[in-house]
């Protein structure tokens, strides 16, 4: 099902005028479309309006964000991988297309071939939390606990092939720990079942976490980012603390374009997009949703998108996951 939207006037937003660049030339040409390949309301959705309103902000141009949902994004980035490279046309991704390039079979096209990278708008940090009469206050000695137990641990998370999924599959494979993986339907039930007891871990995204690690009903240990969230600073990075140089499974929403999309357009949107995510107010806003602002460039970008594509895909490898 497709839905499209005009973007109304960004009264959220607060948009630095960026100058026009020469090598842009008469781009762009209409309005822009920002394809989200998920429902709205999602993370997707909201940071896809995000870039949208910046961009919206910045050119003086409309902007439509169209949802396009199916097979785990799929629809939505085969649509786009299919369109002109004019600039008029972006897709907003998240780790999940990356993870689909090895959890899907005879995908249409390919992350690294059919898209060029524009910018990381935000990171979604993983928290490694455990039930409160959990012994261990600690990842160290969550691990040395989890190896104690005869049988290992049970952990919780959004489905089969999400990311917390795979990378607790990661932290498992890494530190030794024998795991059972429960999925559920989302990570509201994953988290409740934690806070009832009848699980031992889960590795979740912050947002479903937040409220029950503030109230207590969950016992935070580590955040899977390279550094703190500001939100909850007693929380170490994993990678630290397990002495884990570059270990940092987060999740990510992005922005990127067709294949052959001009370099300097793919420049340009990730230089509004960045100047739109060091106003305090616009990263507020992001932080809010759980997640860190980022606002990587597009070389960079694509450097990352490299990494990951590998990396998730051996978690798929490793975890057993599968398309049912």
């Amino acid at each position: 099902m497709r839905r499209r939207a005009f973007l109304a006037a960004p009264a959220l937003i607060v948009a630095p005028a960026i100058a026009q660049s020469p090598a842009t030339g008469a781009w762009p040409t209409g309005p822009i479309r920002i394809v989200s390949p998920f429902t709205p309301g999602g993370a997707s959705d909201l940071m896809g309006r995000f870039a949208g309103q910046a961009i919206q902000a910045a050119l003086g141009v409309n902007v439509v964000v169209e949802n396009r949902p199916g097979a785990g994004g799929n629809v939505g980035m085969e649509s786009v991988a299919r369109s002109a490279p004019d600039g008029q046309t972006f897709v907003v991704t998240a780790a999940a297309a990356a993870i689909n390039q090895s959890l899907y079979r005879g995908l249409s096209f390919d992350l690294l071939r059919d898209f060029a990278p524009v910018t990381v708008v935000a990171m979604v940090p993983n928290v490694l939390s455990v039930h409160p009469s959990a012994p261990v206050r600690t990842a160290p000695e969550f691990v040395a606990w989890a190896k104690s137990r005869r049988g290992g641990i049970t952990y919780g998370s959004a489905g089969v092939g999400t990311h917390p999924h795979l990378a607790m599959a990661l932290f498992c494979r890494r530190a030794g720990i024998e795991a059972v993986h429960v999925p559920f339907r989302g990570s509201a039930p994953a988290v409740t079942e934690l806070i009832a007891g009848r699980l031992d871990a889960v590795f979740e995204n912050l947002p479903p976490q937040t409220a029950h690690l503030r109230a207590g009903s969950l016992r935070g240990l580590a955040v899977s980012s390279a550094e703190r969230h500001p939100d909850f600073p007693d929380l170490p990075p994993l990678g630290e603390v397990m002495g884990w140089p570059g270990f940092a499974p987060v999740a990510w929403q992005s922005l990127m374009a067709p294949a052959g999309t001009p370099a300097p357009v793919l420049e340009r949107v990730a230089a509004i997009i960045a100047a739109a995510l060091r106003v305090e107010e616009n990263a507020a806003r992001i932080r809010s949703m759980g997640a860190l602002p980022s606002g990587m460039p597009p070389a960079a970008f694509r450097a990352f998108l490299a990494a990951e594509v590998a990396s998730l895909g051996e978690a798929v490898r490793i975890s057993g996951a599968v398309v049912e």
